[in-house]
């Protein structure tokens, strides 16, 4: 059924929920500016968080990378010191070695030269004393002869000793220094000296 309301504009009652001013109505222009307007916000705060995330994990990354460097450079500075540690050991032996193999050119083999007087000692010579200090070898012997060849005797063994060059290549000079002659019981024996000078070294 259909009702009619004759009443003046004033006095009509209004419907609830319903507004018939067409210019509160809003334009949907307004509508979608609002919605754009709030649509970028939430991709803003997206963008911001994104970008938050990707720099957490950056930082995260940059962090591992600097702990993975400074453990490399704490391992290669403790090998540094090992190489340096045996740089020093390895300087210090090389001094070493070359101090005891210039002191073994130097050295002097006692035991080769009285090997060698040993060896060139003619029959009837015999040595009484030997003498040694830093510049000079002093042999004081004796010898007998009964066919009176006492300088003979001694001579020979001068001339082996300065051949033989295991016992003269140390010596700037071998000579004989003095020889007396003593008789003892009917026979005849000569004391000699044999002096030697030592190279400096």
């Amino acid at each position: 059924m259909i009702q009619i309301n004759l009443l003046p504009e004033e006095l009509k009652t209004k419907t609830k929920g319903r507004n018939s001013d067409p210019a509160i109505i809003k334009n949907p222009l307004v509508l979608i500016k609002e919605r754009l307007f709030i649509y970028a916000i939430g991709a803003i705060l997206a963008l911001f968080i994104l970008a938050h995330f990707y720099f957490a994990v950056l930082l995260i990354f940059k962090n591992q990378q600097w702990v993975s460097l400074n453990r490399k450079w704490l391992n290669s500075a403790a090998q540094k010191k090992e190489v340096d540690e045996f740089n020093r050991e390895f300087s210090a032996s090389f001094q070493d070695a070359s101090v005891l193999t210039q002191l073994s050119r130097q050295r002097i083999l006692w035991a080769q030269k009285l090997n060698a007087l040993s060896l060139h000692l003619p029959a009837g010579v015999w040595f009484n004393e030997i003498l040694l200090n830093s510049n000079s070898l002093t042999i004081k012997g004796s010898v007998i002869s009964l066919q009176k060849e006492e300088v003979g005797l001694i001579n020979r063994l001068l001339d082996n000793l300065k051949a033989t060059f295991e016992f003269s290549k140390d010596f700037s000079s071998f000579e004989l220094s003095n020889v007396q002659k003593r008789s003892l019981g009917g026979y005849d024996i000569a004391d000699f000296v044999l002096v030697g000078a030592l190279k400096p070294r």
